[in-house]
């Protein structure tokens, strides 16, 4: 029988939800809000994951790798989850004893950078670090093939290193000077919005200021080219530490092409340390399915 295993991505508005199988084929997927409710939300999952079972016959499932939008401890408690609105939940005891399969759970960054590393981008490597450029900055590294969580599930969270850029900006997180006031689309938005046209516009995009730039705006130039030199900074500092083979980029932002990644690489370049400066820089493949893929990797990608 084929080895096929589920990968969840439970986001705060939706769930994604598809069936893998062992050679990395994306057989099922499916996508329903997400419930406030916690057994809600467990139970509609759970029944999804009957339905598609019972339409192949010829499939036999190892489990369900689930990715949580908050740190996760030893692939199975969320201590807490602002989105979900969750505290101490047990991710894989609850979704085992409803679906009696085995459960894996990861931040869902974490999962989307092991989901490129096993059927994306970064397909063929063993070290690799995933940056998320969206509404925040998020990411996620991966270490000779496994996922580096950490001893609380911070470890990933990229966004919240200090750089040396805006430093009396103050991050979501409480502290100042994070990655993400700079470099994610909310920091470009506000940076932009310090310049014309954009202050007179009533809703800015990070996608008017890329617009603007490849326009020959030069307030918007300096903008991105300040969001990309903060992200090369981080990523000469994580490849002391991490020495990845590549370096991704994803997240909403990274529509933009080249326009970001040849800047943030350049950056890199101009800084990085001779022994870590091999480094491949590339856009993310996957996108929305990153994290499904992901979860199906916690099962199939095992070294």
């Amino acid at each position: 029988m084929k080895q096929v295993c589920f990968g969840v991505d439970i986001g705060g508005t939706t769930v994604k939800l598809g069936l893998v199988s062992q050679e990395g084929d994306l057989l099922d997927k499916r996508e329903f809000p997400t419930f406030r409710d916690v057994d809600a939300t467990f139970d509609d999952i759970a029944s999804h994951m009957r339905h598609v079972m019972e339409s192949l016959s010829d499939c036999f499932c190892v489990g369900a790798g689930v990715g949580v939008p908050g740190p996760v401890v030893d692939q199975s408690l969320v201590p807490v989850c602002v989105n979900l609105g969750w505290e101490n939940i047990n991710v894989a005891q609850e979704l085992s004893r409803r679906a009696n399969v085995p459960v894996r759970v990861a931040n869902d960054a974490n999962l989307a950078a092991l989901g490129e590393c096993w059927q994306g981008a970064g397909m063929g490597c063993r070290n690799l670090v995933l940056l998320t450029i969206g509404t925040g900055v998020g990411g996620g590294i991966i270490c000779d093939g496994r996922i580096i969580a950490g001893a609380t599930g911070g470890g990933g969270e990229v966004g919240h290193m200090t750089v040396p850029y805006h430093s009396d900006w103050q991050c979501a997180c409480g502290r100042k000077g994070c990655l993400e006031v700079t470099s994610s689309a909310t920091g470009i938005i506000r940076a932009a919005k310090a310049f014309s046209p954009f202050k007179e516009m009533e809703k800015v995009t990070a996608k008017d200021v890329y617009d603007a730039a490849a326009a020959g705006d030069e307030n918007a130039l300096a903008v991105i080219k300040e969001a990309a030199e903060a992200l090369g900074y981080a990523a000469v500092t994580i490849s002391c530490i991490a020495n990845p083979e590549v370096i991704l980029l994803g997240g909403g932002v990274s529509a933009a092409g080249s326009a970001l990644l040849a800047p943030v690489e350049a950056a890199f370049k101009a800084a990085s340390f001779g022994p870590c400066a091999n480094v491949r820089f590339a856009l993310a493949q996957l996108g929305n399915n990153a994290g499904i893929y992901g979860g199906a990797a916690l099962f199939f990608s095992e070294s």
